[in-house]
C-alpha cells in the first residue's frame, strides 16, 4: 500500500468508511487533512531529497559492528 492510499484508509476509517464525510472532514488541525483526498495538495514540495544523506539513529553509519 502506497502512503497516499494508507492515508486515504486512515481517513475513511476514521468517518467510518464514508468518502462524503472524508471530503468534509472538518478536523483541520489533523496532520492528515491535506492528504484526506488520496492526493498531495497544491504546492506539495517533495522533501526526501532534501533528506537523502541525512544520518539518523536508525541509519547503518551508527550501529555497530554487530548490527544493534
Amino acid at each position: 500500500m502506497t502512503p497516499m492510499r494508507a492515508i486515504r484508509a486512515k481517513c475513511l476509517d476514521c468517518v467510518c468508511g464514508s468518502p462524503q464525510e472524508v471530503r468534509l472532514c472538518p478536523s483541520q488541525n489533523c496532520p492528515l487533512y491535506p492528504y484526506r483526498t488520496g492526493h498531495r495538495p497544491k504546492g506539495y514540495k517533495d522533501t526526501t531529497a532534501d533528506t537523502a544523506g541525512e544520518k539518523t539513529a536508525d541509519s547503518p553509519a551508527f550501529l555497530s559492528k554487530d548490527g544493534q
